[in-house]
């Protein structure tokens, strides 16, 4: 997960959302109950509408705006008023000879500065909206990645648990056998020592199951949450067969990497631009001036004056700007190459990856965990009645367990890989925000 998804969100207080439609209506949830995350449509709408980071990614927006805003502005008028022969010698002594002058300039840009600065501001708005776009695709990814991570936590603790519970059992029954004289007493040992084991792997199970619902957590800005992995039927949904090559093409409407190819056209247009406007501020502004003059000398007669500034470009002629903004352009062409070589390669492997976990969860699904299920079963029934030893249970078991992790784990490795193929695409599970649903305690 990048880092500032999951360092920025912040704990925010669980807020009172209505309960989603349900076949059957809910009581009324206690204020303080935790907040139930059942689909990941759910999860990602909760998290569009709570998130910190997006809000963060708007106001970054909004800043833009406000740069487009002040690049529309013309120069500001200015107001002159200078007095001179205020007091001197001889007859300039006094105020009789004063000269007071009333006048007002204008800076007038040329070289088309104004369009130009326009035009750049217009690109960085356009660049900044397709940012927020995929810090939104961003997060929705990360909170089905997470969701993902939670329900297969919490199978893994009841994974654990029910192998815990086997170990148990198969003490007990190695136990009986040693009292009756049936079995060394080295068996009951290791009978132990497979029950301890099993202890210690649900313990563990427990405590990342913890950390991953806090995880999930934190994306959603939600102080306490329930997840209930025995019900998350959607993540038992593998989907459709992946073809060789990958899932299904995109709709032609939506080709692979579409936001992100546009993000890099974005910005390759808005360096452009930023290389347009440093070379017409290359062309000196000319500032010209009008008043009136009094003479009281004179009797306070008064008189018109004129003025005009040009800057002479002897040196200064915005040569380093220029040749920075030059190198920015060729900096951001090769990125956009890079990243387009990137999202091709990253979807590739993406569906590549997806096809080879999708063939492991169906394989372990309909052949290896009812065989594994059905030779656990046969060598507990075998050990009581004598017919199989105490080594070959538990490496039955084991296998059983084992089956079960490997489903487990090639779910969670679908779901997470159909998440980052959706991310790349350029999809997202859910769209706009939508209200959540509290339930109390289990």
């Amino acid at each position: 997960m990048p880092p500032a998804l999951r360092g920025a969100a912040l704990l925010a207080a669980a807020i009172a959302l209505p309960a989603l439609a349900d076949p059957a209506p809910a009581a009324p949830a206690a204020d303080d109950a935790p907040l139930l995350v059942t689909t990941p449509a759910q999860a990602a709408a909760l998290a569009l509408a709570r998130a910190p980071i997006l809000r963060s990614a708007e106001a970054g927006r909004r800043a833009i705006q406000g740069d487009r805003v002040t690049a529309g502005l013309r120069p500001n008028p200015g107001l002159t008023v200078s007095t001179e022969n205020i007091g001197g010698s001889g007859g300039y002594r006094g105020l009789s000879a004063q000269e007071t002058t009333f006048s007002l300039s204008q800076r007038i840009e040329t070289g088309g500065k104004r369009q130009a600065r326009i035009a750049a501001a217009d690109r960085a708005v356009a660049l900044t909206g397709l940012d927020v776009a995929a810090v939104r695709l961003d997060l929705v990814r990360e909170v089905v990645r997470a969701l993902a991570e939670a329900v297969a936590s919490g199978r893994a603790v009841e994974i654990a648990r029910e192998r815990a519970r086997l170990a148990e059992e198969v003490l007990r029954a190695t136990r009986a056998r040693v009292e009756a004289g049936r079995e060394p007493p080295p068996q009951q040992r290791r009978a132990e020592v497979a029950r301890e084991t099993a202890l210690l792997a649900f313990e563990r199970s427990e405590r990342e199951a913890a950390v991953a619902l806090r995880s999930l957590a934190v994306l959603l800005a939600a102080p306490r949450l329930r997840v209930e992995p025995a019900r998350a039927a959607w993540f038992d949904d593998l989907g459709p067969r992946p073809m060789e090559g990958g899932p299904a093409a995109a709709p032609p409407a939506s080709p692979p990497g579409q936001l992100d190819r546009a993000r890099l056209e974005a910005l390759i247009d808005q360096r452009r631009a930023e290389l347009e406007l440093q070379r017409r501020n290359a062309v000196p502004d000319v500032e010209i001036a009008g008043g009136v003059r009094r003479y009281r000398e004179a009797g306070g007669d008064t008189a018109f004056v004129l003025g005009l500034t040009v800057p002479l470009p002897l040196h200064d002629r915005n040569q380093g700007n220029i040749l920075r903004a030059g190198a920015e352009l060729t900096r951001a062409e090769a990125e956009a190459e890079r990243g387009r070589l990137y999202l091709d390669a990253a979807l590739a492997d993406a569906e590549r990856r997806l096809a080879q976990a999708w063939r492991a969860a169906d394989a372990l699904r309909r052949i290896v965990l009812p065989a594994a299920g059905e030779a656990a079963g046969a060598a507990r029934e075998g050990y009581v009645a004598g017919k199989f030893s105490l080594l070959e249970v538990l490496d039955a078991q084991r296998a059983l367990s084992d089956a079960r992790e490997q489903l487990n784990a090639a779910r969670l490795e679908v779901q997470q890989l159909r998440a980052d193929i959706d991310r790349l695409r350029g999809r997202a599970e859910a769209a706009p925000p939508a209200p959540g649903s509290r339930a109390g305690g289990s």
